[in-house]
């Protein structure tokens, strides 16, 4: 894996969130996937706002292979999905997509680790979705997904914290 990101060039940043997004949205009962992979897009962030020219994937993930079976399962089911996505994306404001915005979306990443990383139950979903979205929008250069994957974001966090909040208040509320 990690020699596939090696090559992907300027759009691995987008390739790398687009990985560590689509098992972070999955809700898993039992398995801390939102955790740990909230964790590894927080160490990618962290690298986005170091301005680091090559992002470097945990050893774990650069060290695991995919079995040709597994890949053509992937291309299999993922190419319809591909297709759909393509329609809708394209080159769009490009100037949101290039190397010197990825240190500000660095910090965006960070939150939606955060929030991804937090254990709210369905909590990791929107905060999931923001990040492949924007992940997508980099790999399309489209700077209206970054801008709709930011927007939902915003949404994600407006929601991470009313339910933080109302669980806050639901506990100190009740009788002891």
């Amino acid at each position: 894996m990690g020699e596939v990101f090696g090559h992907l060039g300027d759009r691995a940043p987008g390739f790398l969130l687009l990985a560590l997004a689509i098992p972070a949205i999955v809700p898993t009962p039992g398995l801390p996937a939102g955790f740990l992979f909230g964790t590894v897009l927080a160490a990618v962030a962290l690298q986005m706002i170091a301005g680091r020219d090559r992002l470097r994937v945990p050893g774990w993930i650069g060290r695991r292979r995919v079995s040709r079976g597994t890949l053509d399962k992937l291309v299999d089911k993922g190419t319809p999905v591909i297709e759909r996505v393509e329609r809708t994306l394209r080159a769009r404001h490009p100037s949101l997509t290039r190397a010197g915005v990825l240190r500000p979306l660095g910090a965006f990443v960070l939150l939606m680790g955060f929030l991804i990383a937090l254990p709210i139950p369905f909590g990791n979903t929107l905060p999931g979705l923001a990040v492949l979205i924007t992940a997508l929008g980099l790999i399309a250069r489209d700077g209206l997904a970054v801008l709709a994957g930011i927007g939902l974001g915003a949404v994600a966090t407006g929601v991470s914290v009313a339910l933080v909040a109302g669980t806050w208040w639901a506990v100190s509320a009740a009788p002891v």
